[in-house]
């Protein structure tokens, strides 16, 4: 009998870790991050790294990837994971360990044991470990994530990772063809409880936005997570001809660098292309302090105005009436972004005070909204359990209604707490 116990992302978004442990004993680790919500970060619940026959990860953002070295301090399981992933992982968790304000009980030497231990396939390539097969599939989220079908010969698990069922700018919807053949899905659920705008609606009501903040001589802020979103604004400015200045900063630079060397898993590689050129990479602070000065866009992390230099521009910028600062992902509870968009007030380590610039926040989520996750609930087996994780609980409940509506069962575990699960 399969058993599924949640380590981490069990009624809660951050922190993805699930762990199966298949009929004949041997343990699978899907993903192993650390969550970013609050002052210090918050790991999954441990793990025995000797007893992990192996691990698959689904894409490279932290709540998902960050706590992967603590498995390297004593053992050294295989990482399947596509090549991409593996790559922007380095440089997040990397960046993720230079930063850090707080003990992280892993250095750099177990990032290297997690690199040296990859085993990397592309989309729809195979993995065989013990008579169980592995196949990562495009999951549509960010470059190189993907959904891991796991075929144990007598039945087939498929966990979503972060996926999304609709095209953007930078990437094509996630492929469906192993959500049809599961037997048990393991899915995300962050945005069960209602739909995203259409997508063309608010590209262009960003466009507009933007456009008339520079117009007025101002300076616009988009605070992005590097990897992902970034590539996406960058993208959607390419798209529309945007004919003003473009700056892009921070880590979003090396990982443009990362993800134009994998460009073939991009909807449009050629928009790419061109959205990376038509960017001017900040170098150094005579740079930043020009980027201010004028009416311009800078893209740079952090999303959530967490460190990282949208830090510095936010302090700069946030007097000013003619500036703004438009964000375009989840405001993580906790972080100085959420406290923007919620009070109008910054506060950073050196300045705190209200933001008198136009501030404005536009839904370019690469996730699926409501009706894309009951999409998955219909082309399932008509007889597929699904386990829910990756959602705060009521986004998990409204997503167990959903699937118990189209006659399937629905598990939401608690944190900790292993399931058996007859298939």
């Amino acid at each position: 009998m399969l058993k599924v116990k949640l380590l981490g992302a069990a009624q809660e978004v951050g922190r993805s870790g699930i762990l199966l442990t298949l009929d004949d004993g041997s343990k699978i680790l899907l993903d192993y991050g650390v969550s970013l919500e609050g002052e210090e970060p918050q790991f999954p619940l441990p793990v025995k790294p000797k007893e992990i026959s192996f691990v698959s990860l689904s894409h490279a953002h932290l709540d998902h990837s960050g706590a992967l070295p603590l498995l390297y301090v004593s053992a050294s399981p295989p990482l399947v994971t596509t090549p991409l992933t593996l790559s922007l992982s380095d440089l997040l968790i990397r960046d993720f360990l230079k930063l850090s304000k707080y003990y992280v009980p892993y250095e750099y030497s177990e990032v290297k044991g997690m690199m040296e231990n990859a085993v990397l396939k592309g989309f729809n390539e195979t993995y065989e470990f013990g008579g169980v097969t592995v196949s990562l599939v495009d999951a549509g989220h960010i470059p190189g994530s993907a959904m891991i079908s796991i075929d144990t010969g007598s039945y087939t698990v498929v966990y979503t990772g972060d996926y999304a069922l609709h095209d953007t700018c930078l990437l094509r919807m996630g492929d469906k063809s192993a959500l049809s053949k599961a037997d048990l899905v393991v899915t995300e659920s962050t945005y069960a409880e209602f739909d995203h705008p259409p997508r063309d609606w608010v590209e262009r009501e960003f466009i507009a936005t933007v456009t008339e903040v520079i117009e007025g001589g101002g300076t616009v802020l988009i605070p992005a997570f590097a990897v992902g979103r970034a590539q996406e604004i960058l993208c959607v400015l390419a798209k529309y001809n945007f004919p003003y200045k473009v700056y892009v900063d921070g880590m979003a630079k090396a990982a443009n660098d990362l993800i134009l060397e994998d460009s073939h898993l991009l909807r449009d590689p050629g928009l790419f292309e061109k959205a990376v050129g038509m960017a001017t990479k900040v170098r150094d602070w005579n740079d930043r302090k020009k980027a201010v000065e004028e009416a311009s866009v800078i893209v740079s992390p952090a999303g959530m105005l967490q460190g990282g230099p949208s830090e510095y521009y936010m302090e700069k910028i946030m007097e000013k009436e003619k500036n703004a600062v438009v964000f375009v992902s989840f405001a993580i509870p906790e972080t100085p972004a959420r406290q923007v968009l919620e009070t109008g007030v910054f506060a950073s380590p050196t300045k705190k005070g209200m933001v008198k610039a136009r501030v404005e926040w536009f839904d370019f989520s690469a996730h699926c909204g409501k009706s894309e996750l009951i999409e998955t609930v219909k082309i399932s087996k008509s007889n597929a359990k699904f386990l829910l994780v990756h959602g705060e609980a009521e986004a998990e409940r409204a997503m167990k209604k959903y699937v118990e509506e189209q006659g399937r069962e629905a598990l939401m575990p608690a944190l900790g707490e292993e399931v058996e699960i007859e298939i």
